[in-house]
């Protein structure tokens, strides 16, 4: 067999997290390297650790959870193995980033739910976590998965055949979910549901006056809940919260007074024009909702505010967004930039006094600790949405990255309180964010399929691999 690959992986982590210690690193190609890596795994009892590019901003990046693991970087398994242009699938490897993907979906039916995050992120591996695209949350592209279990052998769910084919969901339990947020196995490829390219996108934008955040929340919910013409995942975002003293942080061009609306409505031209009409009048309560924008992406130019978002609600990834709110030329800055931030993603509430509660609360919090956040709502359903809580310090100033997990750890218990469960974790809390969620029972059944599967727990100690 052909010797692995080594990389030097550096921990770097634009989050300030507490730093871990390496056992190694390697870099397989193939998924027979994979196999070779976890047997080898088995004899040596090294403990091995996934990542796909290790871009998980905020949450870890590409440090693992506990010390001493042998970090498999996946990036180097980056083939797009099959692309059904007619049912709209691709079944892809760890590494296909966002960009690579979307350069072969150029010009054909179907588009990439894209991230807000850098175009060289991993699609696999945000999706594993639970990440949100622009049209839909990305837990619903997973359609299928090939993974290496820790006896280095190999399984395939959702309808993904041994040969790399998709064919749906077939006769048969589907363990897909299984592996979403787990550690059962390192996977090695994903059928990816894409996204059917539309007639129109319409991109909304509001600027709104922050005091105005929760009845625009209800607002739009109540649009959502009695029917969208027009697909779409709208976000309430940009809602900055600053203390009232003290030094603090913020990426550039943010306005502590002002909230944005955004996000794309996509279908027929007749869908688009409908719903942003029934948008429209769902908020009209809101005030300087009547400012609100559709414009049609295809035609925001390069140097508009908005470009950056023209591009994701078209389906092609990019870095602008990224680098200009963090104040870096190249996305391999962030982890050693000078902003660092935390990644906080609670469930969130969309009806407006709960909503005002918890703003009250975490302005609190942000006082208490003299750190500045940016809370984002995305409506991933007509039920709840998925928060974004960004914390933001200056990585050289004193005590600046103490305050922040202070305020992100005080955040987390508040938020609790207020009844948001947390949806995605990083390094430092994975395990209690998944036991204060978790039953005992449920906990009891997750063990024991892991001791199953893995029972000397060599696969991603302490949380599934991003």
């Amino acid at each position: 067999m052909q010797e692995l690959t080594r990389v030097e992986l550096v921990p770097r982590d634009v989050g300030g997290h507490q730093p871990r210690s390496l056992a190694g690193t390697e870099a397989p190609r193939t998924l027979d390297e994979v196999r070779a890596l976890v047997r080898k795994a088995m004899t040596t009892r090294h403990r091995l650790y996934p990542i796909s590019t290790g871009r998980n901003w905020g949450m870890g990046s590409a440090m693992p959870v506990t010390d001493d693991n042998v970090v498999v970087d996946l990036s180097g398994m980056n083939r797009i193995r099959s692309l059904d242009l007619e049912a709209g699938f691709a079944v892809i490897e760890p590494g296909v980033t966002q960009a690579q993907l979307a350069a072969v979906l150029r010009d054909t039916p179907w588009m990439l739910n894209v991230t807000n995050s850098c175009a060289d992120t991993s699609v696999v591996g945000n999706a594993l976590d639970r990440g949100d695209g622009t049209f839909r949350s990305r837990v619903h592209d997973v359609a299928g998965l090939e993974a290496v279990l820790a006896d280095g052998s190999v399984v395939t769910t959702g309808g993904l055949d041994p040969s790399g084919r998709y064919h749906g969901r077939v006769a048969g339990p589907d363990l897909t979910a299984a592996f979403v947020q787990h550690n059962l196995g390192i996977v090695t490829a994903m059928a990816v549901a894409l996204v059917p390219r539309p007639q129109t996108v319409g991109l909304v934008h509001g600027r709104i006056p922050r005091d105005q955040v929760g009845v625009a929340l209800d607002a739009i919910a109540g649009f959502l809940r009695r029917g969208n013409p027009a697909d779409g995942m709208l976000r309430v975002r940009e809602l900055a919260l600053v203390p009232s003293h003290g030094d603090w942080m913020l990426p550039k061009g943010a306005d502590p007074g002002l909230f944005s609306i955004m996000g794309p409505l996509f279908g027929s031209d007749a869908a688009v024009e409908l719903a942003e009409e029934l948008l429209r009048k769902a908020l009209v309560e809101v005030e300087g909702a009547e400012a609100l924008r559709v414009l049609d992406a295809a035609e925001v130019r390069p140097g508009d505010p908005l470009y950056a978002r023209s591009l994701m609600a078209q389906g092609i990834p990019t870095c602008l967004g990224v680098r200009n709110a963090l104040g870096v030329s190249s996305c391999d800055q962030i982890d050693e930039g000078r902003m660092g931030f935390l990644a906080l993603m609670p469930l969130m509430p969309t009806h407006a006094r709960k909503t005002e509660q918890i703003v009250a609360a975490l302005q609190t919090a942000v006082d208490a600790h003299t750190t500045a956040l940016m809370v984002e709502w995305n409506l991933v359903s007509k039920h709840m949405a998925n928060g974004v809580i960004q914390i933001f310090f200056d990585r050289g100033a004193p005590e600046a990255p103490y305050r922040a997990h202070q305020l992100r750890n005080d955040g987390n218990c508040l938020l609790r309180g207020h009844g948001c469960a947390i949806y995605r974790s990083d390094i430092d809390h994975a395990a209690a964010d998944v036991w204060s969620e978790t039953s005992t029972a449920s906990l009891g059944m997750l063990h024991r399929l892991k001791t199953a599967l893995d029972p000397d727990g060599l696969l991603s100690p302490g949380r599934y691999g991003a």
